[in-house]
């Protein structure tokens, strides 16, 4: 086998004879064209030949060639690692996932108890808790506060439109008692609502969230004022659920001294509370302003909200304000602002609009309502609460979205001022 080797060998061996042998310039001339024969020989690959075929090796392409192969040798081992890793990661994700999912699933049972249906009416229970302001501190126990539920029944006619209630009058309402207060009032239960399963109850001295069950009033979550870095509860008023989150305002207006001045907006913010009970703060001063507006209402004028519902079916929020007045607020006007009005927005409360109702007496103002199951979110049950010159009533009525009366205001026989509706 011969090599370009060879012919290299040489060609270094006449240049040292002719450097040794020759002395001027012919042979320095010589010398450097030699050199640069040298050169050009190590430049180019090396021929080999294989019987009588000949062939180069280019170096930087067998240098390349191996570079890539080693590469292509760490890639299938890097993948073949990573596989094995997501495989592992994949599988205790899927154990979590299903885990957290079989926690957090979502109970949409409503109402609680199932419907009795005969001839196409349906039949729901229906419960009512009062709100005795002052008078829900017991004078018989001491540092003892309560509150009172009473149930009944409402039929309802989805081919004749009707709606009939009952409540059993004879029956004394089921007490709920509990020692938590602030500032020697609690158990001023405003609202009742169903989320995840739970029947909620809320007390807007205190800011507690009690459950109802097994006749007790369990405490769940404290909720605070404002941006909630108050030491002051939150005056809940009205309680929906929206995507499987419970949405908790309050008044809807400025807090005010009782002469109208402005003291803060902690009133219109609301609490949105994810089932672990988890509370976010949501400032909805915009939203109320916008409500107002929609009326003609612009501050120092204002609406006084303790009812709103969030219809999954028709998605929209549904409004039924307990006073509204273009006037500046006053404590003893104000009980003559009763509302006679039903506002409906969208998600983003962009599209607002309003729907006549009544005509109720100016001392009435809605405290609750919910739409009656089975009715396609077209039908309301609500309830009316009057305070006026130290006395309070209820009232009951049922009417349409689109403001069509079916039934009442019927006056509830009873001592106690119940503000907060539910189906059982």
């Amino acid at each position: 086998m011969h090599t370009k080797f060879e012919h290299m060998s040489v060609a270094y061996t006449a240049l040292n004879n002719l450097d040794s042998s020759n002395g001027g310039r012919k042979g320095n001339d010589a010398s450097h064209h030699l050199m640069r024969d040298w050169r050009r020989q190590l430049r180019t690959p090396p021929t080999y030949r294989l019987g009588n075929r000949t062939f180069r090796i280019h170096y930087h392409v067998a240098l390349l060639c191996i570079c890539f192969g080693a590469l292509i040798l760490v890639f299938l081992f890097l993948k073949h690692d990573s596989q094995s890793s997501y495989s592992n990661k994949r599988k205790w994700y899927v154990q979590y996932e299903q885990t957290t999912k079989k926690e957090s699933e979502y109970n949409y049972t409503y109402p609680l108890t199932a419907a009795v249906i005969n001839n196409g009416v349906q039949t729901y229970r229906i419960g009512m808790i009062a709100d005795l302001d002052k008078a829900s501190e017991d004078p018989q126990k001491g540092n003892v506060w309560r509150s009172y539920l009473k149930m009944g029944y409402l039929s309802y006619n989805p081919s004749l439109n009707t709606v009939e209630v009952s409540f059993n009058d004879n029956e004394n309402p089921t007490e709920y008692s509990g020692s938590y207060s602030l500032k020697g009032r609690g158990m001023e239960l405003s609202e009742l609502v169903t989320f995840n399963g739970r029947m909620l109850t809320f007390d807007d001295r205190t800011g507690l969230v009690f459950e109802l069950k097994d006749k007790k009033a369990l405490p769940w979550i404290l909720l605070m004022d404002g941006q909630g870095n108050t030491g002051k509860g939150f005056k809940s008023e009205w309680a929906t659920v929206k995507d499987e989150v419970l949405y908790v305002g309050s008044m809807g207006k400025e807090w005010t001294t009782s002469a109208g001045d402005f003291e803060s907006f902690d009133p219109m913010y609301v609490k949105a509370i994810t089932i672990s009970g988890e509370v976010h703060h949501l400032n909805w001063i915009e939203n109320y302003q916008s409500l107002r507006r929609a009326l003609g209402i612009e501050w120092p004028g204002y609406l006084l909200h303790e009812s709103a519902t969030w219809s999954p079916i028709n998605r929209k929020w549904y409004f039924l304000p307990r006073r509204c007045s273009k006037e500046r607020y006053n404590e003893t006007k104000d009980e003559l602002m009763g509302c006679n009005k039903l506002i409906s927005a969208d998600e983003n409360f962009h599209k607002i609009e309003t729907v006549q109702l009544g005509p109720y007496k100016p001392t009435f103002g809605f405290s609750s309502f919910k739409f009656i199951p089975g009715s396609n979110d077209n039908v309301i049950v609500a309830i009316l609460s009057e305070e006026f010159n130290g006395k309070t009533a209820t009232h009951l009525t049922v009417f349409t979205i689109d403001g069509k009366t079916l039934l009442g205001p019927i006056k509830i026989k009873t001592d106690y001022k119940y503000e907060g509706i539910e189906f059982f």
